[in-house]
């Protein structure tokens, strides 16, 4: 008996979840069935900070460079960043930009790399109190609430899938996003969620098989889920 290919569901803003998709697809070199459905909207808030105060901007998500360079001139300022498609995105806003790591404990061990005054533009909701592990480490740092991560509904055609009986496969990348759709998702289908690290998959308290990423990157998320197509 044939089992029923599965649909990828992606739950991340619209950008990221189309990027994300056309990575699988190109890596599995075809068009995969899948369904976008946003569970966050990212909604720029409060006061961008005056840029000249710092010597070292921090940026840990394309999130934060989008909602920085629509709203500041980032060319030739020094930034850095977890992750290196965040680098890649500060680069593009004109940014002389380092990538100090692949998650937060990467970069706040690489915190002697960060050079004089320093500001950490994040969003609203943030983990792992990067700001006051870096003074731990003596950085001079000030965080800056710059955009917020709104909650939004399933669609109708998510809510229809996790009804359904088709596999379903969800990419998290967030705790926050894990528990957002935990509480969200009346879910009869077969599921399987491929966490970006072990405290993405501690947050999901629904019914599932969870696949944790070997490293904490797009790559890794992208490697898990076409294994199991």
């Amino acid at each position: 008996m044939t089992h029923p290919e599965p649909t990828l569901l992606l739950t991340r803003p619209e950008p990221q979840s189309r990027d994300f998709l056309e990575m699988c697809q190109m890596r599995a070199g075809r068009a995969l069935p899948a369904v976008i459905s946003p569970i966050l909207r990212i909604e720029p808030t409060g006061a961008v900070p005056e840029l000249d105060r710092f010597d070292t901007i921090i940026l840990t998500s394309a999130n934060a460079v989008t909602c920085l360079a629509d709203r500041a001139d980032l060319t030739g300022r020094t930034v850095v960043t977890v992750g290196a498609r965040t680098a890649e995105a500060a680069r593009d806003a004109g940014a002389v930009a380092t990538m100090l790591g692949q998650d937060a404990s990467e970069l706040i061990a690489a915190a002697y790399r960060i050079e004089g005054r320093a500001v950490f533009c994040r969003g609203a909701h943030s983990r792992g109190e990067i700001a006051r592990h870096l003074r731990d480490r003596g950085v001079t740092v000030e965080e800056v609430v710059i955009y917020d991560q709104v909650e939004q509904p399933l669609s109708s055609a998510a809510k229809a899938l996790f009804k359904g009986k088709r596999p379903i496969i969800v990419p998290l990348f967030s705790p926050r996003s894990a528990s957002i759709l935990a509480n969200q998702a009346e879910i009869d289908a077969p599921l399987t969620l491929v966490a970006m690290s072990n405290n993405v998959a501690a947050a999901w308290s629904g019914p599932g098989r969870i696949l944790v990423a070997a490293s904490p990157t797009a790559d890794g998320m992208c490697d898990v889920v076409i294994a199991e197509f």
